[in-house]
């Protein structure tokens, strides 16, 4: 995992799949096209151009909604990834693709340890390098020799996604999949950047001796693609069709290691429609239609993360950053006015905070996982800055997660519960101008404090008897967007400067962009019975869905 494979990252597609189920002895009837019957999807992309004012694209920045499976994406919080293939046995990181499949010999594999591992870790989703670079698979596929079939562990009968699927769900964890766009072994075979062009193709494309051939629950789909892409779209195909629900499926924009003269354009669309066809809750990350890639492999979230972005279109489907991936913002009011000369749409594209437990992506005997103070550094500044973190612990030799990683889970948890032990603003009493103050401390995040107008409102609660506080954790309501661009935070303390008596209110911090989850943390605990937040600064009327007030035990 590099930083140069996600240069490409992408992401939305409009098109659906309007699919028939056939035999695959029969012809395939399945085209694309809008599906008529499916509700709508809210607004989470709006064409803006640079004829647009700045305030005009702010205005309908503020009108930009998330999905209902980007609202489930955002709340998982903490979800893991697996690196695991032939690299685990070679060393290496980026694969070659002419590995023999029969160095791959894990001698003790237990994915039930690995979801145990993750359920104590607090992890809610666990994606499984399917497919690296190299091409290797970790199921037998049809369509390639390079993988688990190959290999005499456990006489070619073994199936590593097939236990990682059913562990997961048996500890309630939703399963993820990540199949690289990359593939060093097909370019081997003359199939990945072969120069074909795109064209229709039928998937699942029949193979000899094909164990599906004649049943009538096969659904079949005509797609464009170029010899490359139908092989992608025959694996999706499999995954998505023989392994139960898929909750995301994650891709990045790596490119093969093949001549400079040499590409794979790749069938973002097709990809995408067979996905959103055969998995219509599933995510699709970090080069797809749901979430983006933060922008770098550290984990770590911008100071202001904002989930509605500017971007434009990318071809075959996709769109991509306005400004740079990298830039260091991507969605205020100034990064909204640069981009206009470029961006075709602002959309609600949330970041994913990516980075491994240990110094590689693979596991390598000579590494050592971070520390308990390093994990919880990186959980504030991705969780607590409008991000989802994606923890990478990948598995050793024997097919386990090493004792260190599982142990360094299990205290990672427990101190992200010692910083954030208990809301002592859960059921406070709430008074405030708008409407429905008390749904602020009320611990539901559909449910919101609406501020009366743009940029001004006030939210007071009150603890019953003056608290020490040293966290504090903010939400929006994020099914009606994300606007608050900057509120105050103030406790009521004697002598502060406002009020008679002495005793008035006294600023504690500050606070810019929030939307799902933004943590706060106070340097020194203040003490105090009475604390208000106060909107300042907003792109329409702000609806907060939390404020949580902490005394951490650390």
């Amino acid at each position: 995992m590099t930083v140069s494979r996600r240069l490409f990252v992408t992401a939305a597609v409009t098109t659906a799949v309007a699919a028939s189920s056939s035999s695959l002895a029969l012809a395939v009837p399945g085209s694309i096209g809008t599906a008529a019957a499916a509700a709508p999807e809210p607004p989470y992309r709006i064409p803006i151009g640079p004829k647009d004012s700045p305030d005009e694209v702010v205005a309908k920045a503020s009108q930009v909604r998330p999905t209902e499976r980007q609202i489930a994406w955002q709340r998982l919080e903490q979800t893991a990834f697996l690196h695991f293939g032939v690299n685990t046995f070679t060393g290496l990181e980026w694969g070659t693709g002419d590995e023999d499949p029969d160095v791959f010999q894990p001698s003790e594999l237990d994915t039930d340890q690995w979801a145990r591992a993750l359920r104590d870790g607090g992890f809610k989703l666990a994606i499984l390098t399917v497919k690296h670079h190299d091409g290797f698979v970790l199921y037998p596929s049809r369509y390639t020799k390079h993988s688990v079939a190959s290999s005499s562990w456990r006489a070619g009968e073994g199936d590593v996604l097939r236990s990682f699927a059913d562990s997961l769900r048996q500890h309630g964890i939703k399963v993820g999949v990540y199949i690289s766009p990359a593939d060093e072994n097909q370019y081997l075979h003359g199939v990945y950047a072969n120069g074909s062009a795109r064209s229709q193709r039928a998937i699942p494309t029949p193979v000899e001796g094909d164990d599906r051939a004649g049943e009538s629950s096969v659904r079949s789909f005509t797609l464009d693609a170029t010899d490359y892409g139908a092989h992608m779209l025959n694996q999706l195909y499999e995954v998505l069709t023989e392994y139960g629900p898929i909750d995301e499926v994650w891709f990045d924009g790596a490119q093969g290691r093949i001549p400079p003269e040499k590409v794979e354009t790749y069938d973002w669309d097709s990809w995408y429609a067979v996905i959103r066809a055969l998995a219509p809750n599933a995510t699709v990350a970090v080069r797809g239609p749901d979430v983006r890639w933060v922008g770098n492999e550290g984990g770590l979230a911008r100071e202001n993360e904002w989930s509605v972005v500017p971007v434009k279109d990318s071809g075959n489907g996709s769109v991509d950053y306005a400004l740079k991936y990298d830039a260091p913002d991507q969605g205020s009011r100034e990064a909204l006015a640069e981009a206009r000369a470029v961006a075709q749409y602002v959309q609600w594209w949330p970041a994913e905070c990516d980075v491994s437990i240990r110094p590689g992506w693979f596991y390598h005997e000579d590494e050592q996982p971070k520390s308990v103070e390093q994990l919880t550094d990186i959980w504030f500044r991705s969780v607590g800055r409008n991000s989802v973190l994606l923890l990478n612990i990948p598995p050793d030799d024997r097919g386990l997660l090493p004792e260190a990683d599982v142990a360094r889970l299990r205290e990672f948890r427990e101190r992200i519960g010692r910083e954030l032990p208990e809301d002592l603003a859960r059921g406070a009493r709430a008074r405030g101008d708008g409407s429905r103050p008390s749904y602020a401390v009320d611990g539901d995040p559909d449910t919101a404090w609406a501020c009366p107008a743009p940029s001004r409102g006030t939210l007071t609660v009150d603890l019953g008897k003056a608290r020490e506080i040293d966290r504090i954790r903010l939400g929006e309501e994020i099914r009606r967007g994300q606007r608050l661009e900057h509120a105050v935070i103030e406790a009521r303390l004697p002598g502060g400067s406002g009020g008679s008596g002495g005793s008035g209110w006294s600023l504690v911090t500050e606070v810019d962009t929030v939307g799902a989850s933004r943590v706060l943390t106070l340097a020194t605990p203040v003490r105090a019975r009475e604390w208000r937040l106060r909107v300042t600064g907003s792109r329409g009327a702000v609806r907060l869905a939390e404020f949580g007030l902490y005394r951490s035990r650390v």
